[in-house]
C-alpha cells in the first residue's frame, strides 16, 4: 500500500532526525548499537580520555616550566640589584636578600652568556630540592643545591664543593650544561664559571667534563667514579685518584692546570646517554693573584678520552 505524501515527508523527517541524533551522540553508546559500533565508541572514548590527560599533564608541566623560569628570574634581579661595597669577612649584599626568603641559600652560581644564573640552596639532605623552587613551592625542576655534607662558610670551605640540578628540556636549572658536551666553541666562550658563597665571589676555570656511569652493572669491571663523594683532598693520594679520574675521562684538553691544594667546584646532573647516566663539569678555583681570564686558544677535543663502556650498557 502506497504511503501518502504527508506520511512519507513525515517518515523521511523521523529518518533524518534520527540520523541527526546518531551523529549528535557518535561518542556515546545507544541502544541499538551493534558490536562494532560499540567497541569503536569505547576506543573513541579511550582516545578522547587520553589526549585529554595528556593536555592536562602537558599544560602543568607547561606552567611549572613558566613558573621556574618567572622565579628564577627574579632572584636574578633581586641578587644583581644590590650594589654596595663587599667588606671582608661580611655577609654579600646579595646573598642578604636571598636569605630573607629562603634561609638554605649558600651562593648564587652564574655562566654569563647561559642560562644558568640562579641561586644555590644548601639543606641537611640531598632530597629535600629535588621538587621544591627555591621560594618553597612545588616545582620538578627542583632548586640547584650543594651538597648536604660539603662546609661552605665565611672562613672555611670543602676541597670540592658539588652542586647538583636537574637537566630540564626547557634548559632551566643545569639544562644549558649539556652544551658543553664535545662542543669546543662552547667551551672557548664560556670557559669560567662564577660561583659566590654568601661571604665571597669566586671565579673558577673549567679543565674537564664528561658522561659517566652511575651504577656497577654499567661497567665491565664493576668500577664507577664516584665524583660526587670527593669533598676532602687534603690526603695526596686522594686528590691524585681524583684528578687521575677526571682527566682520564675527560671530553676536552685545557691550558687550566691544576695542582695538590687548588680548591674544586663539580656541577653535576644528569644526562640522556643512557639510564642512568650523569653528566658533570669540573672546574677549579682562580688562585690569589691569577689572572681570572683562560687561554682557550691551547683547548682541543680528547681523542683519547676514556667514554662508557656502551658494550656493556646497551
Amino acid at each position: 500500500m502506497a504511503m501518502s505524501k504527508g506520511a512519507m515527508k513525515a517518515y523521511k523527517k523521523a529518518v533524518k532526525a534520527k540520523k541527526k541524533a546518531r551523529r549528535g551522540h557518535w561518542l556515546l553508546i545507544q541502544k541499538g548499537d551493534s558490536v562494532k559500533e560499540i567497541c569503536s565508541k569505547l576506543f573513541t572514548q579511550f582516545a578522547v580520555l587520553v589526549l585529554i590527560g595528556c593536555g592536562v599533564i602537558l599544560g602543568h608541566e607547561l606552567m611549572q616550566s613558566i613558573s621556574a623560569q618567572s622565579l628564577s628570574d627574579k632572584m636574578k634581579n633581586l641578587y644583581n640589584s644590590v650594589v654596595t661595597a663587599v667588606v671582608e669577612g661580611e655577609m654579600l649584599p646579595g646573598a642578604a636578600e636571598l636569605i630573607n626568603i629562603n634561609p638554605d641559600t649558600c651562593g648564587y652560581i652564574c655562566i654569563d652568556g647561559t642560562e644558568v644564573d640562579f641561586p644555590v640552596v644548601q639543606s641537611g639532605n640531598n632530597d629535600d630540592y629535588l621538587k621544591k623552587a627555591f621560594d618553597g613551592s612545588y616545582n620538578k625542576a627542583g632548586t640547584v643545591f650543594l651538597d648536604y655534607r660539603a662546609t661552605l662558610g665565611p672562613k672555611s670551605r670543602s676541597d670540592v664543593l658539588t652542586l647538583y640540578g636537574h637537566n630540564q628540556r626547557d634548559r632551566t636549572m643545569f639544562g644549558s650544561l649539556k652544551d658543553y658536551k664535545k662542543n669546543l666553541d662552547h667551551y672557548k666562550n664560556h670557559p669560567t664559571i662564577t660561583f659566590n658563597s654568601n661571604y665571597h665571589s669566586d671565579v673558577y676555570k673549567i679543565f674537564a667534563y664528561f658522561v659517566t656511569e652511575v651504577e656497577p652493572r654499567q661497567t665491565a669491571d664493576g668500577y664507577v667514579f664516584d665524583y660526587h663523594n670527593y669533598i676532602d683532598l687534603s690526603d695526596r693520594e686522594v686528590y691524585d685518584r681524583f684528578i687521575s679520574n677526571i682527566n682520564e675521562r675527560s671530553q676536552i684538553v685545557t691550558a687550566v692546570d691544576v695542582e695538590y691544594g687548588d680548591e674544586f667546584l663539580t656541577l653535576s646532573t644528569c644526562s640522556n646517554e643512557f639510564e642512568p647516566s650523569r653528566f658533570v663539569v669540573f672546574a677549579r678555583k682562580t688562585r690569589k693573584g691569577e689572572d681570572e681570564s683562560v687561554d682557550v686558544s691551547a683547548a682541543y677535543l680528547n681523542p683519547n678520552a676514556k667514554e662508557p663502556d656502551w658494550s656493556v650498557i646497551y
